[in-house]
């Protein structure tokens, strides 16, 4: 599933959004707000942590954003592959199983 860029904030992201921190791209990237697929938690991904490289590429007027190596969601425990804004999903023994009704 492809993710979009969104300057909403954090609070009101939908599954399948992204927010840059900070919003201004002239600054260096210090990470992305991920709102996860399966379970719609807002994750943070920072730039540099545990040595989580984020590019970003622009083309045809959107915003591409890489992860080198996937996020775990702190809510559901998934795994978010991100690659050029398309995202999978990959769910290992550390997943919770979460319901909603």
């Amino acid at each position: 599933m492809r993710l979009h860029v969104t300057d909403r904030r954090p609070c009101r992201l939908e599954r399948g959004d992204l927010r840059r921190v900070p919003q201004n791209p002239l600054s260096g990237i210090v990470g992305y707000h991920v709102c996860c697929l399966r379970c719609g938690f807002v994750t943070v991904a920072l730039n540099g942590s545990d040595g989580l490289v984020i590019t970003e590429a622009e083309e045809n007027g959107s915003l591409l954003v890489s992860f080198s190596r996937p996020v775990r969601c702190t809510y559901c425990a998934v795994l978010v592959h991100l690659d050029r804004g398309e995202a999978t999903l990959e769910e290992d023994a550390n997943v919770r199983q979460v319901r909603y009704r």
